[in-house]
C-alpha cells in the first residue's frame, strides 16, 4: 500500500507542511532511515531528533524544523494510530479458505468469507463474514461470532459463547470455562453446574492468555468497545461496561457490576459481588472489597482517593525518618540541659 503525505493528512485531518506528494509506504521510528516511511513526534523532547531524522514525513502537533515533511493535527497518538491501522489493518478474511487440517462440524454455518487455519475444531458454530480462526483455536457447540472477527492461535470459546462484530480475541484466551462456583456438603465441596453464557459485544479485544468464565446461569457480559489486557480473569456473572479498560493482570471476582469508562491499571483485583460506577480509575495493584459509589481516581488496600494515597505514602516516608530525627532532637536538649546545669 502506498499513500501520499496529503492522502494521509485528509484522512486525519491535519495540516500539511512540505511536500504533500511524498510517497509513503508505512511507519517507522523517527531514528530509522527511510524516505517512504512516516514516524510521529508528540513530545518536545523529541526535537533534536526529528531534526536530523531520514523519514520522509512526520506526524506533529506544532511545525517542527525538520527536512521531512509534516502533517501537524491536534492529537499525535490518535493520529499516528489511525495511520499505522491504516498500513497494518487487523487481519479480515478476503475468501472462503479452510485449511484441510481444519475440523469443522457439518452443521456449523460459515458466512461467506472466513478463513479457518491449520489444525482449527469447529462444532456446531455460526461464524460471521470476514472472521479469521488461526491455527489450533477450538469453537464449541452453539457459539455465535459475528462479522470481521479475528481469533489468534489456540483460542478456545467453550459452547454458546456470543461474539459481537469485529472482537478481537489474542492468543492462548479461554472463554466460557466454568465459573468458580461450588456448595458445601460437610467439609466437602459439590459443584454448581454453570449454565449461563458469555456474551461479548462489538469492538472487544481480549488479550493474550485471558480468562472469562462462563455464567452461572445468566451470561457474563463484556461491553461494547472494552479493552482488556494480557492475563487478566473476569469470573462468573461480571457485567463490564462500555468503553471500559483493564491492564495486565487485573481481575474481577464474580457477580461484580462494572460501569462505563472504567480503568483497571495492572494487577489491580476487584472483591466478588460489587459494584463501580461509570467514570472510575483505578490505580495499579490496588485492592477493592467495598463498592464505589463515586466516578473519579483511586488507589491502594484498602482503597482510598488516589491524592489521599498519595499524600499517605509521602507520610510513611516522612514516618520512617522519624526516629532518626527524634535521636537528634534527644541530643540537642541533652546538650542543652548539660550546658545549664554547668551555669549554675
Amino acid at each position: 500500500m502506498t499513500e501520499t503525505v496529503s492522502s494521509l493528512a485528509a484522512l486525519l485531518g491535519g495540516r500539511v507542511v512540505g511536500n504533500g506528494n511524498q510517497a509513503i509506504t508505512g511507519v517507522a521510528d523517527l531514528r530509522m532511515a527511510g524516505q517512504d516511511k512516516i514516524g510521529f513526534v508528540r513530545d518536545t523532547r523529541y526535537r533534536d531528533a526529528a531534526r536530523t531524522t531520514k523519514l520522509g514525513a512526520l506526524i506533529t502537533f506544532d511545525e517542527l524544523e525538520t527536512p521531512a515533511a509534516q502533517i501537524v493535527v491536534a492529537d499525535v497518538g490518535l493520529a499516528f494510530a489511525r495511520v499505522a491501522l491504516c498500513f497494518h489493518p487487523v487481519p479480515r478474511a478476503a475468501m472462503r479458505s479452510i485449511h484441510p487440517t481444519a475440523v469443522i462440524d457439518s452443521e456449523a454455518h460459515l458466512d461467506g468469507a472466513v478463513e479457518v487455519h491449520a489444525r482449527a475444531v469447529v462444532g456446531k458454530a455460526r461464524i460471521g463474514a470476514g472472521t479469521v480462526v488461526m491455527a489450533g483455536c477450538v469453537i464449541g457447540d452453539d457459539c455465535q461470532i459475528g462479522a470481521d472477527c479475528v481469533l489468534y492461535p489456540q483460542v478456545t470459546l467453550y459452547r454458546g459463547v456470543v461474539l459481537g462484530n469485529r472482537v478481537a480475541v489474542h492468543a492462548g484466551a479461554v472463554i466460557g470455562s466454568d465459573g468458580f462456583g461450588y456448595a458445601m456438603d460437610g467439609a466437602q465441596f459439590v459443584k454448581v453446574p454453570q449454565l449461563g453464557g458469555v456474551r461479548i459485544h462489538d469492538d472487544v479485544e481480549i488479550g493474550a492468555n485471558c480468562t472469562i468464565d462462563r455464567g452461572a446461569i445468566g451470561d457474563t457480559q463484556i461491553g461494547a468497545r472494552t479493552k482488556i489486557d494480557n492475563l487478566c480473569h473476569v469470573a462468573h456473572n461480571c457485567v463490564i461496561g462500555e468503553d471500559c479498560a483493564f491492564a495486565a493482570a487485573s481481575l474481577v471476582a464474580g457477580s461484580t457490576v462494572i460501569g462505563d469508562r472504567v480503568i483497571l491499571a495492572g494487577h489491580a483485583a476487584v472483591g466478588g459481588h460489587l459494584k463501580i460506577v461509570s467514570d472510575v480509575r483505578i490505580g495499579g495493584n490496588s485492592c477493592i472489597l467495598a463498592n464505589v459509589d463515586a466516578p473519579g481516581d483511586y488507589m491502594g488496600h484498602p482503597l482510598i482517593e488516589k491524592r489521599r494515597w498519595i499524600r499517605t505514602m509521602v507520610a510513611l516516608r516522612d514516618l520512617s525518618d522519624l526516629p532518626r530525627k527524634v535521636d537528634v532532637l534527644e541530643k540537642r536538649l541533652n546538650q542543652r540541659n548539660g550546658e545549664g546545669l554547668g551555669r549554675s
